[in-house]
């Protein structure tokens, strides 16, 4: 009887000290928690700076770590190809893709595959240009308009968002599902015209595709102009179509940074009448019935992400659904 009731009190003792204090307890849940959180977050939007302010002198240098902006004015100086701002400019990330554009003057919009669904791009250090375990810069810009990038249609000619008094990034929304940043243009010239626009530029989470809106502030475009957009003509076809509701121009093929399999797309509401223009960079659309305003959809797969894309039918069924 003796070694039973022994018996039973080790094991009583056993289990008291396998059980965690509370403050373990505690720490658990803590760490819990932050990584629920961390895998719940599938969209970011960020801005970051050198931590000085800006001197043409030292656009290359690197001091420290970056720091996070949450509006930003851009100097009037700031050159094409530096150093102060993380990849040159404001980034949108979700759980499949990244975009980003450049906050110089080009104002140019460009895509990074992603092969993992983890939000990275904040973290990514050396040259982006290579494909990483992350992903990669997977387009080539040059001076034509990328993906997507806003420009206006006037008299014949293609102008991008580049002269302005004043350009201000500002991050809206940074959140889970949705994340929003917003570019204001103080008197904008086109061609000796003036005016202010707003960009508004958003993801949302689990879908390849970006929204852009833009809109002019107190009044319409001036006589004769149209906002614009399109797609780098790394391939020499483009294929229309439309769903219900958007018309949408499309392509795939080896036209990455590192030729590898590429589907590009923008998408717009068939009201704003979208209509093919001839530029010799871009495969470029103007939009007739957008005086004010217009919204329309950019997206790209790339053959290592996790879209799962292997061809251009896969391609345009995931065009389709993101014009519904």
């Amino acid at each position: 009887m003796k070694n039973i009731h022994y018996i039973l009190l080790l094991a009583a003792l056993i289990i008291f000290s396998c059980k965690p204090s509370s403050k373990e307890m505690v720490d658990t849940q803590v760490n819990t928690e932050s990584r629920n959180t961390k895998e719940t977050k599938r969209t970011q939007a960020f801005l970051f700076t050198q931590p000085f302010e800006f001197n043409p002198t030292d656009a290359n240098k690197i001091t420290g770590d970056y720091i996070s902006q949450k509006k930003l004015t851009i100097p009037p100086s700031l050159p094409i190809q530096h150093k102060w701002i993380l990849f040159e400019g404001p980034v949108l990330e979700n759980d499949l893709v990244a975009y980003r554009y450049y906050a110089d003057s080009r104002h140019r919009i460009d895509v990074f595959g992603k092969s993992v669904s983890d939000l990275v791009m904040d973290t990514v250090v050396g040259n982006y240009h290579d494909i990483m375990n992350w992903g990669s810069d997977i387009l080539l810009v040059g001076n034509s308009l990328g993906l997507g990038s806003p420009a206006i249609w006037y008299q014949d000619t293609l102008y991008t968002l580049s002269g302005c008094e004043e350009k201000t990034i500002e991050i809206l929304k940074n959140a889970d599902d949705k994340s929003t940043i917003r570019t204001t243009f103080k008197n904008l010239s086109i061609d000796g015209n003036h005016f202010d626009l707003v960009q508004d530029w958003s993801i949302g989470a689990e879908q390849p595709w970006s929204e852009i809106h833009l809109k002019i502030i107190n009044g319409t475009l001036p006589d004769g102009m149209n906002f614009a957009t399109g797609i780098v003509k790394h391939l020499p076809k483009i294929i229309e179509g439309e769903t219900s509701e958007y018309f949408y121009a499309m392509n795939w093929g080896k036209q990455s940074f590192h030729k590898e399999n590429m589907g590009m797309a923008v998408l717009a509401e068939k009201k704003y009448q979208p209509k093919a223009v001839v530029d010799e960079l871009s495969h470029a659309y103007t939009f007739k019935n957008a005086e004010k305003e217009v919204r329309y959809r950019i997206l790209s797969v790339w053959e290592k992400d996790n879209n799962k894309v292997k061809d251009a039918n896969g391609f345009k069924q995931v065009v389709e659904q993101s014009g519904i």
